[in-house]
């Protein structure tokens, strides 16, 4: 297998690949970083209102995080797959769907300080106006997983 197409089946098979990049707002002009994704050991939401992200790894999830590779069809990633497979053979929790997971997730991140919630779907927002509506910068996009 080429490297090219390693990185290929990487990509397609993961749940969605840590991407970092920029937008312009639309509103105002401002540049702003946008993180989309997780990685390896944790996932990235974002606040609903105002658009900050937040990182929460997988080892403070703790049994949570187990009872949802458990519960999956596949490794999470094909870097976790033998780690991911050893949970399915030797956890005795309960599987956990993903659904119910990333409300979990969602709960244990807790509000921001600006009064919103961080949630996996919450929209990239300018931190300068919270707009939703910028144009995509990838000057300098790269992915971090």
């Amino acid at each position: 297998m080429s490297f090219h197409h390693f990185i290929f089946v990487i990509i397609t098979k993961t749940k969605n690949m840590g991407t970092q990049y920029h937008g312009i707002c639309k509103k105002c002009g401002k540049r702003f970083k946008i993180m989309d994704g997780g990685g390896f050991a944790f996932h990235m939401l974002r606040c609903n209102k105002c658009g900050k992200h937040k990182m929460v790894p997988f080892e403070k999830l703790g049994e949570l995080h187990l009872r949802y590779l458990k519960g999956l069809n596949q490794p999470y990633s094909l870097a976790t797959a033998h780690y991911d497979n050893l949970i399915k053979e030797l956890f005795p929790g309960e599987p956990l769907s993903e659904d119910s997971y990333e409300a979990a997730i969602e709960q244990f991140a807790g509000k921001c300080k600006c009064g919103g919630q961080f949630r996996f779907n919450a929209p990239p927002r300018c931190p300068r106006c919270r707009c939703t509506d910028f144009e995509m910068d990838n000057t300098g996009a790269l992915c971090y997983d």
